[in-house]
């Protein structure tokens, strides 16, 4: 692997990683405070996303083997980027269901094709290892999320948080677009 493409790797998975994971440590809490939903609420929006993400990652990934990746990638972080910005709008239940479902194909959209950017960068005997490196990279990226979007839903409030998820997840997708024959 060039040293382009471990930059490249580095950049998509703490970009990418923020993007989602401020959301992740607050969500609960924004559903229970704004809709004064039950824990029940939260755990059946949680299943929408996660059942509707199972169910099209394997038609998702097969969009990678038809066309471009990057594409394929960059069209789930703007579905992604579109849906943190709409958690301001949304007054009921019912639309959070909504936008969990299109969360859901967001992230069938994003993770087949970052998974198949780092299989593509990778030489054919190290695929494991980057495939080891870009998760590791995810999970730090992941942890700074978590204490991050504490910080800033506790002294901001939520929206600005859903601005900074929603403009992590557009760079990324950019920046993907952009960077494309650092992959090949």
């Amino acid at each position: 692997m060039k040293k382009s493409s471990i930059l490249f790797m580095i950049t998509v998975s703490t970009l990418s990683s923020l993007g989602v994971g401020l959301l992740g440590p607050v969500y609960s809490i924004f559903v229970v405070n704004r809709f004064s939903a039950s824990l029940v609420d939260v755990g059946v929006l949680v299943a929408i996303y996660g059942l509707v993400a199972a169910i099209f990652k394997t038609p998702a990934g097969r969009l990678t083997d038809l066309y471009e990746t990057e594409k394929v990638f960059f069209a789930g972080v703007m579905v992604g980027a579109t849906c943190s910005l709409s958690y301001i709008l949304a007054f009921d239940l019912t639309q959070l269901y909504i936008i969990e479902f299109f969360f859901g194909i967001s992230h069938a959209l994003q993770r087949p094709a970052l998974l198949s950017l780092i299989m593509d960068m990778s030489d054919r005997d190290k695929r494991g290892l980057h495939l080891g490196m870009f998760e590791s990279i995810s999970d730090v990226a992941g942890a700074v999320a978590a204490l991050l979007s504490v910080t800033i839903a506790s002294m901001f409030g939520f929206e600005p948080l859903f601005f900074i998820c929603s403009a992590c997840q557009a760079t990324t997708g950019f920046f993907v677009l952009k960077s494309r024959n650092v992959s090949r």
